[in-house]
């Protein structure tokens, strides 16, 4: 099949086709009438035979009743509770404030309901471990639960992964990774849940996590160790207090980010990464912007260098041989150092890039002798030709579009495109988070009390 072009592509994501259900199609309950669910999941379930958006519950009902109007949900239930107890609904859709993300995991999962949960999965590390390792979600055969980091379904982030993980690095190669996202000014109001301390609100419990995952696919940490990950430093802007402070939405300001970078590094030294998220496109995120790549530095953006590789006369040399050669060992030494960008990972249906450029140092009898640069820019709208994925994605499949296919597959039982996010990556994702929080002085996100 020949490739979509741009609005070909922005054609089929505002009007997708919407084929008959199938018998045994999965029903789906939202838990929340979310501003995040018509892009995540009422959209992406029009174009997929196997679901269904057949209710929604929210606190406010006159809400909920105008919103499943909107958007065409058959059934409306009074509450939360409700919609579990209602047999029909196979799967939940959980889109709530942080701060109730873990409480109605654990209930729709003893309710029997597979579970789409939108990230951060928990307020923080504890929640995480007791949710991801509860007997209900490791259970044989019992609900599927997932949290939803959409953007690692693309073939676009794992075409940029494979490229990251392509070079044959050697010990002792030293990984540099950044990942920036910024949103406009003005684009959230001051009073949004986002920045409520007590409902687990803060930069890095939104908009940051996303460049934090980013950071750690690349780094590609062992889903094991906590202490992989080491955060050295980090720095956050709190919101700007209002007249009235102790009465506002921001009583606990101080403890809020709204906006938030770090640097971290692996435990063997030899990898370090950087993030920065701006909830409200402060002076900080302007100035880093300006030093990118003019319209592109405004979109979402990853990048991986490796430095350097050594090249030549061996390709899988070791730590040991790379240096007996930079001692003039050998005549000839050829080092490479590669970097690796995608921009706009988060839409990438609409546009993306991924640059590949490799800078090439080669040296003559300990001598710099020339330098020259290889550039590729590439695009993955789909998995590569002749891989039997690409004969089921289709170009103008949003992310969340390929993750509701990977959540169906999961629960169908089938292979689907052997992209997931496990248990123990959430576990060490918010380990993350919690450890970022703590190195820039700020608290936790409180733990809830429910349990099952």
């Amino acid at each position: 099949m020949a490739s979509m072009s741009l609005f070909q592509r922005i054609y089929y994501i505002l009007n997708p086709p919407t084929p008959a259900k199938k018998d045994g199609a999965i029903r789906i309950g939202l838990l929340g009438a979310s501003n995040i669910a018509p892009n995540s999941v009422i959209v992406p379930a029009k174009s997929h035979s196997e679901v269904i958006i057949a209710a929604v519950a929210a606190r406010d009902s006159d809400r909920a009743q105008q919103y499943a109007k909107r958007h065409d949900i058959p059934i409306v239930h009074s509450s939360y509770q409700e919609l579990l107890d209602d047999p029909t609904i196979d799967a939940v859709y959980i889109a709530l404030p942080n701060s109730h993300h873990y409480e109605w995991a654990l209930r729709s999962l003893q309710a029997g309901k597979h579970v789409l949960l939108e990230k951060p999965s928990c307020s923080n590390a504890t929640e995480a471990r007791k949710l991801f390792t509860h007997p209900l979600a490791t259970a044989p055969n019992g609900p599927v639960l997932l949290e939803a980091f959409h953007h690692q379904f693309h073939p676009a982030w794992q075409t940029f992964l494979s490229l990251t993980r392509q070079t044959p690095w050697g010990p002792g190669t030293v990984v540099d990774t950044s990942s920036q996202f910024y949103l406009p000014k003005g684009y959230i109001a001051r009073d949004d849940i986002r920045f409520q301390y007590a409902l687990s609100g803060g930069c890095l419990m939104d908009l940051a996590t996303y460049p934090l995952s980013c950071v750690r696919q690349v780094l590609n940490l062992s889903t094991e160790r906590e202490e992989d990950l080491v955060v050295v430093e980090s720095q956050y802007t709190p919101p700007r207090p209002l007249s009235n402070y102790d009465s506002s939405p921001f009583h606990e300001a101080q403890q809020i980010d709204t906006a938030i970078s770090a640097t971290y590094q692996t435990a063997d030294g030899l990898q370090t990464a950087h993030i920065a998220g701006d909830l409200a496109y402060t002076a900080a995120a302007a100035a880093a912007t300006q030093n990118g790549s003019g319209i592109l530095s405004l979109l979402p953006t990853t990048w991986s260098r490796v430095m350097p590789w050594f090249a030549w006369p061996k390709t899988d040399a070791t730590l040991a041989e790379i240096l007996v050669a930079s001692q003039g060992g050998t005549e000839t030494q050829h080092f490479v150092q590669r970097t690796v960008t995608i921009w706009n990972m988060i839409l990438p249906t609409v546009y993306h890039r991924i640059d590949v450029r490799d800078t090439h140092t080669l040296y003559r009898k300990e001598k710099l002798s020339k330098t020259w640069e290889e550039v590729q820019y590439l695009t993955a709208y789909n998995w590569p030709a002749g891989d039997q994925r690409a004969e089921t994605y289709q170009e103008w499949w949003t992310t969340w579009r390929c993750q509701l296919e990977e959540f169906v597959n999961r629960i169908k039982g089938r292979k689907g495109s052997g992209v997931w996010v496990d248990g123990g990556e959430s576990i060490r994702q918010m380990e993350a988070v919690d450890k970022t929080y703590r190195r820039v002085g700020l608290e936790v996100r409180p733990t809830s009390a429910f349990d099952v």
